[in-house]
């Protein structure tokens, strides 16, 4: 499952688990990286001074290489922490939620692509909300992502979550339903 920032991913996420569908939450997994004695912490300080979250956020939208350097630093290990996990589960129906699987190409790793899909306006709104971000820098996060329309082309099944939670639960349960009879 993956979707631009502030789509809902995390929501829908919640939804899934709820009705019964195990999730791999590859933020999660970066969080866990990252912390004090995770695998990329000490990488991370190395090459950036910093671990905080916020701290690398302003620093790669100001500087590419440094976007690629983390992405480098953590892209190899996130894979290999989410395989495991995976792999741990056995048969059942596993969600993996990543925000890059399209930009990366790894959905093509999976049997399909669940795409949590808002409008950019109101992904915009949600992300200055919780974020307390500025305009310019939530419009930057936007931009650096991939285009929802490629998103939306390379995916499977697309949960719209521009309306109430109701609404968004309802899709959620359908599919979590089909995905249990599979």
């Amino acid at each position: 499952m993956t979707g631009g920032i502030a789509s809902g991913k995390t929501t829908v996420a919640h939804l899934f688990e709820k009705a019964g569908i195990a999730v791999i939450d590859a933020d999660q997994i970066t969080r866990q990286l990252t912390e004090l004695g995770g695998a990329a912490h000490d990488l991370i300080l190395k090459r950036f001074g910093t671990t905080d979250r916020a701290e690398l956020r302003k620093i790669i939208f100001k500087d590419p290489k440094a976007k690629n350097d983390l992405e480098a630093i953590l892209h190899p290990l996130v894979h290999q922490e989410s395989m495991k996990k995976i792999s741990e589960l056995g048969d059942r129906i596993v969600l993996y939620d990543a925000a890059l699987l399209v930009e990366t190409g790894r959905y093509s790793d999976f049997r399909g692509l669940i795409v949590v899909h808002a409008s950019r306006q109101k992904r915009l709104e949600r992300l200055i909300n919780r974020d307390h971000c500025s305009l310019e820098l939530a419009e930057k996060i936007l931009n650096s992502q991939v285009s929802d329309e490629k998103r939306l082309a390379a995916a499977t099944h697309v949960l719209d979550n521009s309306g109430t939670f109701q609404e968004l639960e309802s899709q959620v349960v359908k599919l979590a339903d089909w995905l249990n009879q599979q």
